[in-house]
């Protein structure tokens, strides 16, 4: 029937609907890095204030570390559609990820120091070692590596949070972390100049980048290669495997997320910072993370049933050319070679432009998707992967 058409369609359309979704969630974690501190994030600002604090708090407990896993396990469903459960595609894929290595390192180089495409590349080059491997076999990794990468968590915040009680009562205190080294990545008036200050925070922050996010990019990988031979979220999709997401998402991973969100804004604002407590909430951040994302895609899939999601589905068509302007965007308006908007605005404000850059780029994409045409950045990495071999 009609109906069923157009239910089938909605099903088909709603890994590129998820997709876009992430984008937005991805905006609103990345631009604080660009617009407040490109180190501490949130903490840059006065967290004493009730605008900083309740838009960190929502930021943290609702999209942070949710949403790249969103899009880490849409990049290993897509896996399937290049890969096609034919090893003759691996040569598609190895181009696929050599050309998200390359992106990454003008991204980071020239725009946002905090690219994730540089680590999607590298994994993407590691799941080819998994992608046509036994369901069991992909279990069993993903769950060991998460298990693994979790414990390690706790344990540096557990040991950290025991050195400095330890330190404590000897009359001492672990040395300030925080610092100012970096902020000339945002205050250097001059565009060329600047990349060096962006490879050097880089090349500084990218060992904890990828043991922090590194781990769990992975895992979402994994998920995502086992959800496609379900066809998970196509003509396979459950309505009751959803619905439970969505129950266990906003029943468990909600008040969890929103417990860290608390745990990380009081310790902001205590008198006595603890940068093992700050490790202890980014711990249950990360490794409750899965459990909300989960409920997000139950909750969008059930939406899609009943509305149509046609901004979120033709972002998601666009995703690696919005992923890469909205950092266009907030360079330019951030760093002093543009508009010099850095450490000038509170959370709220970066937030709401964050959404507005989102929504800008989202309605772009709608106008662009009528006329069939591919975005730009999407036609150029599928031309490169085309370099390594054709199109099976």
């Amino acid at each position: 029937t009609f109906k069923e058409r157009q239910e089938m369609i909605q099903r088909d359309s709603f890994p590129d609907a998820l997709r876009g979704f992430a984008l937005l969630g991805i905006a609103l974690v990345n631009i604080p890095l660009l617009a407040i501190d490109p180190v501490a994030h949130v903490e840059g600002a006065d967290l004493t204030e009730f605008s900083n604090a309740s838009t960190a708090f929502i930021v943290i407990a609702l999209f942070q570390a949710k949403f790249y896993l969103l899009f880490s396990f849409l990049f290993g469903y897509s896996a399937h559609y290049i890969l096609k459960d034919s090893k003759q595609n691996r040569g598609r894929w190895v181009g696929r990820s050599v050309g998200l290595v390359l992106l990454g390192i003008l991204h980071f180089s020239l725009l946002f120091f905090g690219d994730i495409l540089f680590i999607y590349g590298l994994f993407g080059l590691l799941l080819l070692a998994f992608y046509f491997r036994k369901e069991k076999t992909l279990k069993v990794w993903a769950w060991v590596t998460y298990i693994v990468s979790g414990l390690l968590l706790l344990a540096v915040s557990a040991l950290t949070m025991l050195g400095e009680q330890f330190l404590a009562m000897k009359g001492k205190s672990f040395p300030d972390l925080t610092t100012d080294d970096f902020a000339s990545v945002m205050t250097n008036e001059n565009f060329i100049a600047s990349i060096s200050d962006r490879l050097e925070l880089w090349l500084t922050a990218a060992p904890t980048g990828f043991l922090l996010q590194g781990p769990m990019v992975f895992v979402a990988f994994l998920v995502g290669v086992l959800a496609a031979r379900r066809k998970a979220l196509g003509e396979g999709a459950n309505a009751s495997t959803m619905k439970k997401l969505a129950v266990w998402g906003l029943t468990l991973g909600l008040p969890i997320q929103l417990l860290s969100a608390y745990i990380f804004i009081q310790n902001a604002v205590a008198e006595n910072y603890s940068y093992g407590t700050y490790l202890l909430s980014i711990a249950i951040n990360f490794l409750a993370a899965p459990i909300l994302s989960a409920g997000y895609v139950g909750v969008l899939w059930l939406l899609s049933r009943k509305l149509q999601l046609g901004l979120l589905s033709s972002a998601g068509k666009y995703s690696l050319t919005i992923y890469l302007s909205q950092s266009v965007v907030f360079a330019t308006l951030f760093s002093a070679w543009g508009f010099g908007l850095f450490a000038k605005l509170g959370v709220l404000p970066v937030t709401l432009i964050g959404f507005a850059t989102w929504l800008g780029l989202a309605l772009i994409a709608k106008i662009v998707a009528k006329s069939g045409r591919k975005g730009p950045m999407e036609s150029l990495l599928t031309s490169f992967s085309k370099l390594f071999g054709a199109k099976q």
